[in-house]
């Protein structure tokens, strides 16, 4: 029996922080959408929180070391950014 700990050498940090971020984004923006219902306000907010999302997101992908989109953490940050830019979609529509 081979002795040792498990290894796993898959990059799972920036995959979930990915997550995390899209996740923090959608509850902002869902909180500020019931909170301030029709206001003009509620838009300048969803873009201030998009952006810091975007950041986020860029930040993760450079510390990855700019990944391809068909490693682990590439894919979770490219789904994490779809999912930023579709959660924005009814602030900016109306």
């Amino acid at each position: 029996m081979e002795q040792g700990g498990f290894s796993n050498r898959a990059d799972w940090f920036h995959p979930f922080s990915a997550l995390a971020v899209w996740s923090v984004h959608f509850v902002l923006l869902w909180g500020t959408s019931v909170a301030l219902p029709g206001d003009p306000a509620a838009r300048w907010i969803a873009m201030a929180v998009t952006a810091l999302a975007a950041a986020a997101l860029g930040w993760l992908w450079w510390r990855a070391g700019r990944p391809a989109i068909t490693t682990m953490p590439g894919l979770g940050i490219a789904i994490a950014t779809a999912g930023v830019g579709y959660g924005v979609l009814p602030a900016i529509i109306g």
